[in-house]
C-alpha cells in the first residue's frame, strides 16, 4: 500500500519513465480519477484516450473496484506530463473500496450518460465525495458521455446541454459533452484538465515563493493581500 501511495504523489522533478520503456522525460505526475454511475462509459473514455480503441459491447464488463493506466503527453505550457488515470466502479457495493483511490487526485472527471437522467441526478453525490476526499485543489470536469446516440436520435437525450453547462458553471467545473464511440472531445478533456492543473499549481507555487521571500503579507483583519516593498511601504494595498 505504501508503494501505491508513493506512486500517487506529485513528482516535482523530471524523471525517466521506466514503466513504459520510453526514453522521455516528464516534469510532473498527476493522478486523474474518473467517477460516476455504472455504464456511463468511463472505461470506454479511458480506452479511447489511451489506445484509440472503443471496447466492444460483447467484451465490456463493469469495472470492479478500481484500476489505472498511465500516459505521457506534452501540454502546451509545462512540458511533458505523466497522467495516472484511474477507472473506478460505479456500483454502490464498491464505494467503500473506490473511496480510497480518490486520495491525492489532482483532477477528477465526473461522467454521466446524457441519455440516462438518473446518472446526471446523482452528480451532486459524486461531486461531494470527490471534494471531501481528493486534493483540496483538485480540478474537476463534468462529462456528458454518449453524444453519438443523441446525434443519431435527439429524442433519446434526457439531459440538455444547457442544463449541464449551468450546473458546471455554478459549481466551477470544466464541462464537455463527449462520445467515446466517435472519439469526440476525448483528447480535449484530458489536455485541458492537465493543463489547468499545471497552471493552477504553478500559481500556488509562485504565491508561496513570494510569501517565503517576505514580499507579500496577509492583512488578517480584512483577509486581503498587502504587497510589501523593500522600504516597508505598502504598494497596491487595500487596507
Amino acid at each position: 500500500m505504501d508503494s501505491i501511495n508513493k506512486q500517487n504523489e506529485i513528482l516535482s522533478d523530471s524523471r525517466i519513465d521506466e514503466d513504459l520503456g520510453l526514453e522521455m522525460r516528464y516534469n510532473q505526475l498527476y493522478k486523474i480519477i474518473l467517477i460516476g454511475d455504472t455504464n456511463v462509459g468511463k472505461t470506454s473514455i479511458i480506452s479511447k484516450y489511451l489506445s484509440g480503441v472503443f471496447p466492444q459491447q460483447t467484451n465490456s464488463i463493469p469495472t470492479i473496484a478500481a484500476e489505472f493506466a498511465t500516459k505521457i503527453i506534452q501540454i502546451k505550457e509545462g512540458g511533458y506530463i505523466k497522467a495516472q488515470i484511474w477507472d473506478t466502479a460505479g456500483q454502490e457495493r464498491y464505494k467503500s473500496i473506490t473511496y480510497h483511490h480518490y486520495r491525492k487526485s489532482a483532477g477528477g472527471l465526473i461522467v454521466y450518460d446524457i441519455t440516462k437522467r438518473s446518472s446526471f441526478e446523482n452528480i451532486p453525490n459524486w461531486l461531494s465525495d470527490l471534494k471531501k476526499l481528493a486534493d483540496k485543489d483538485c480540478i474537476i470536469a463534468l462529462i456528458g458521455n454518449k453524444l453519438d446516440i443523441v446525434q443519431n436520435n435527439e429524442k433519446k437525450r434526457e439531459v440538455t446541454k444547457e442544463e449541464a453547462q449551468s450546473y458546471a458553471y455554478l459549481n466551477h467545473l470544466l464541462f464537455y459533452e463527449t462520445s467515446a464511440y466517435n472519439d469526440e472531445n476525448i483528447n480535449d478533456i484530458f489536455e485541458e484538465i492537465l493543463q489547468t492543473i499545471y497552471n493552477e499549481r504553478r500559481k500556488i507555487k509562485t504565491r508561496n515563493n513570494e510569501n517565503d521571500d517576505g514580499k507579500i503579507k496577509l492583512n488578517v483583519k480584512d483577509n486581503k493581500y498587502c504587497y510589501i516593498l523593500d522600504n516597508n511601504e505598502l504598494d497596491k494595498c487595500n487596507c
